[in-house]
């Protein structure tokens, strides 16, 4: 049974994907509310500037981790820099997101939205699972409601397992709503397999973000100019991160809408393929725990 935080209410979060758009955000709102924080990201830079911005102003400095979390061995080095560092950990929060326009691997060879998407959530949540036994044992995976359907596209969500690394033919919302399928058919099946912690699932909204930075589809580009002012602002986009690493009454193994939780798409209530999936992902990256 996991352990319940008894220090006022102060949690120790990971927060992973936190250098910017509703990572930094939420960084933000949680150091303000005294939350004892590890952040991570790639850029060092970026680290060091939001560890300067909202340290000040916050009871608990945060600490910075760099790291690349695309990458088994990335998250490994991640974990232990933590592992070397705090004991417990209440939340991990899986917030780390691409959008590519051309099919890319990882130093592994993984096709890259499958890697940071399913593959890194999976691995920290299997690298940090001792701490988080001892903490609350809370993980937040941020999700999209891109796994319902590809954008632009006529082609299912559902998992082909014939072709994870999609190297029959990339889409760019095609892989980015798989990968989100993906993450989404692990969140139930850890719950399923690991009912004495919490896993959850959210969409935060449709957000302004750098997400879309590196995607030079002309027509994603025009809609994104078009819908600005629909968008919600990154800092709106925090809330539901935050609202969810902290609060007392998460229900477990669901997907949330922002603050609510809601029924995802049917192919993500697929127990066949969450099974297949896990079994996949486990000779990728091993065993979640030890038998």
């Amino acid at each position: 049974m996991s352990v319940r935080d008894n220090r006022g209410g102060q949690r120790t979060i990971v927060l992973i994907g936190a250098t910017s758009g509703i990572g930094r955000h939420a960084a933000a709102r949680l150091a303000a509310q005294g939350h004892r924080l590890f952040l991570c990201g790639r850029d060092a830079r970026r680290g060091r500037s939001l560890v300067a911005d909202i340290g000040a102003g916050s009871p608990v400095k945060p600490v910075f981790v760099a790291g690349d979390v695309s990458t088994g061995a990335g998250v490994a080095a991640v974990a232990e820099e933590i592992g070397s560092l705090t004991d417990r950990v209440d939340t991990l929060l899986n917030n780390a997101g691409v959008m590519l326009s051309h099919r890319r691997l990882t130093e592994e060879g993984v096709e890259t939205n499958f890697a940071v998407h399913h593959l890194a959530p999976w691995s920290m949540t299997q690298q940090l699972l001792p701490l988080l036994r001892r903490g609350d044992g809370r993980i937040v995976n941020t999700n999209s409601e891109g796994h319902r359907a590809a954008l632009f596209s006529a082609g299912s969500t559902a998992l082909d397992f014939d072709d994870l690394q999609m190297e029959r033919g990339y889409s760019t919302f095609l892989a980015y709503g798989r990968s989100k399928l993906a993450n989404l058919l692990f969140t139930y099946e850890f719950q399923r397999r690991f009912a004495d912690l919490t896993m959850v699932a959210v969409h935060p909204g449709m957000v302004r973000t750098r997400l879309v930075r590196s995607v030079r589809n002309p027509g994603l580009r025009l809609l994104t100019a078009a819908t600005h002012w629909f968008l919600l602002p990154p800092g709106q986009g925090a809330k539901p991160l935050a609202h969810l690493a902290t609060a007392p009454d998460v229900e477990r193994g669901r997907y949330y809408d922002r603050f609510m939780p809601s029924h995802s798409a049917p192919q993500s209530m697929d127990r066949g393929a969450a099974r297949r999936l896990w079994e996949v992902t486990e000779r990728m990256r091993g065993p979640m725990a030890p038998r």
